[in-house]
């Protein structure tokens, strides 16, 4: 290898470097802002959530950086040596892949950090605020149920009605989901690399990898379906249907996949 390639190499090597550390830092302080915003904003979580994206699409043009460097000032000089055999981390395409799911797993523990922390907030802000209609006595709301509801006062058993805020009501969508996702982040990692595992096979992929890819997926979104039921009670309601459309969602991409070869 000549000076001047390794040159280049060494080069792209700490650029890379760099854009890496950039990026950890840009996460870090993305986390920081996100955390003291959420209590900042009196626990606005969707205001948290704009401010979120809006960071996202920053760190996103990192990636998109250097996509151009090595467009532009790297790969013309590379390409001129034919035989040259780049290490797999040092190629522009796995690199930027790595910052991409680097990005993805930062986004579900963040939304699950904050999710909680929202969670613990409105659910004892409500407990704090709610008493008997007859006797004055304070009440506790049922954690798992977030729409109107009965609660009976164990002093006097008078029927209280409960009518949550709009924050209250906000847990039982994708604040709990992103509760349950992050503690099912192991299995959902394990899908993941089944998956992974399918894309790197030329076709016609083996049945066994369809086969291992199959069980994670069910197992992760069974589990996931049953721990959202734990925390939101309406979920029971909706785990068949929500099953069966993870089914037909797996049915359509391995029927699609095998047909296109």
């Amino acid at each position: 290898m000549n000076q001047e390639l390794q040159e280049t190499i060494n080069r792209w090597k700490t650029y890379l470097q760099k854009i890496e550390q950039r990026f950890e830092e840009s996460l870090q302080q993305a986390e920081e802002t996100c955390k003291d915003l959420l209590i900042e904003s009196n626990y606005d979580y969707y205001e948290v959530m704009k401010t979120w994206m809006a960071i996202k699409s920053q760190i996103d043009d990192i990636s998109k950086s250097v996509t151009q460097t090595w467009e532009q000032k790297v790969y013309p000089q590379l390409s001129l040596h034919t035989h040259l055999d780049l290490q797999k981390e040092l190629h522009e395409s796995n690199f930027t892949y790595f910052l991409l799911i680097r990005l993805e797993q930062f986004e579900r523990n963040l939304k699950a950090d904050l999710s909680q922390t929202f969670y613990n907030h409105v659910i004892q802000l409500a407990n704090q605020r709610f008493s008997c209609t007859q006797c004055h006595s304070p009440l506790a709301i049922q954690s798992n149920v977030f729409r109107a509801h009965y609660v009976t006062c164990n002093y006097c058993q008078a029927a209280n009605t409960f009518t949550p805020d709009t924050k209250y009501a906000q847990i039982g969508g994708n604040i709990i989901d992103n509760i349950v996702a992050k503690k099912c982040e192991p299995l959902y990692q394990k899908m993941q690399v089944s998956l992974a595992n399918i894309q790197n096979q030329r076709p016609p992929i083996a049945e066994q990898f369809w086969e291992k890819y199959k069980s994670d997926y069910f197992n992760y979104y069974e589990t996931f379906f049953i721990e959202r039921m734990k925390l939101n009670h309406d979920a029971k309601d909706r785990f068949d249907a929500d099953l069966q459309r993870k089914k037909t969602e797996y049915e359509h991409y391995e029927k699609l996949h095998k047909k296109i070869y």
